[in-house]
C-alpha cells in the first residue's frame, strides 16, 4: 500500500453477509463461486430478481467477498456503481457501504473524473457513482461549463492560452462569462486535477 494512502480497516465480510437473507446470500456465494470458477470463470453475472428482493443488497455482499479476496493483491480497489440516476444513487449509498471508512466519491460526469481520481489514490477503498444519463449522454456535444472549465485547465498551460479572453470566450461557449470564470476558480481551489490522466489527454 502507498505510504500516501489513507489507513482504512479491512472490510470483513462475514459481517456483511450476516445481514442478508438466506436466498440473498446463496445468490452471493453463486456469483462469487462463478466468478472464481477455475474451470470456467465467468466476467460478468446478471442477477434478475424482481423489485424489492434486495439486488442492492445482493451486490454489496458480492463487494465484499471481491473486496476481501484483492485486499492483499493490489494497492487500490475502485467499485464503479452504475445506476439509472444520481437520486437513486444517493439512496443506494448506505446499502453499498460494506466499511464505515468506504467513500463514495460522486463524478456525475465521466469526463470529470480527473477532479476526483487524485483523491481516490489516496484511499484503499473508493465507491465511484456513474448514471448512463449524464455520463455517457451523447446528445450534448458542448457539454457542460463544468467540463468545459475543465478541459480549458488542462489546455491552458500545454497550449500556452495564457489569459488571453478569445479561448476563455470559445470555451465559455453560451454561459455567462462570470459564472464560467466561477468554474474555473471552483475547481482551481477545490480540486488537484490527476496528472497522469491529464497527460494521456493531451497524448491523445
Amino acid at each position: 500500500m502507498s505510504d500516501q494512502q489513507e489507513p482504512i480497516e479491512r472490510p470483513i465480510p462475514s459481517v456483511v453477509l450476516d445481514g442478508l437473507k438466506d436466498f440473498q446470500r446463496r445468490t452471493v456465494d453463486h456469483v462469487d463461486s462463478r466468478f472464481f470458477d477455475e474451470e470456467d470463470p465467468c466476467r460478468r453475472f446478471l442477477v434478475a430478481d424482481e423489485v424489492g428482493l434486495g439486488k442492492t443488497l445482493v451486490a454489496r455482499g458480492v463487494t465484499a467477498k471481491l473486496v476481501d479476496r484483492l485486499w492483499d493483491e493490489v494497492e487500490r480497489i475502485d467499485v464503479i456503481y452504475i445506476c439509472s440516476n444520481t437520486a437513486i444513487a444517493t439512496q443506494n449509498i448506505r446499502k453499498l457501504q460494506i466499511t464505515k471508512d468506504a467513500e463514495f466519491a460522486h463524478a456525475t460526469r465521466l469526463t470529470l473524473l480527473p477532479r476526483v481520481s487524485h483523491d481516490l489514490q489516496k484511499r484503499k477503498l473508493n465507491f465511484v457513482s456513474l448514471t448512463p444519463g449524464t455520463s455517457f449522454s451523447r446528445h450534448s456535444a458542448t457539454g457542460t461549463g463544468e467540463e468545459r472549465a475543465l478541459l480549458y485547465l488542462m489546455l491552458r498551460e500545454a497550449w500556452d492560452l495564457g489569459e488571453r479572453k478569445g479561448p476563455l470566450n470559445v470555451f465559455c461557449h453560451q454561459k455567462d462569462r462570470n459564472n464560467f470564470e466561477w468554474d474555473i476558480y471552483g475547481i482551481e481551489n477545490t480540486s488537484t486535477i490527476d496528472s497522469q490522466l491529464k497527460r494521456d489527454f493531451l497524448v491523445n
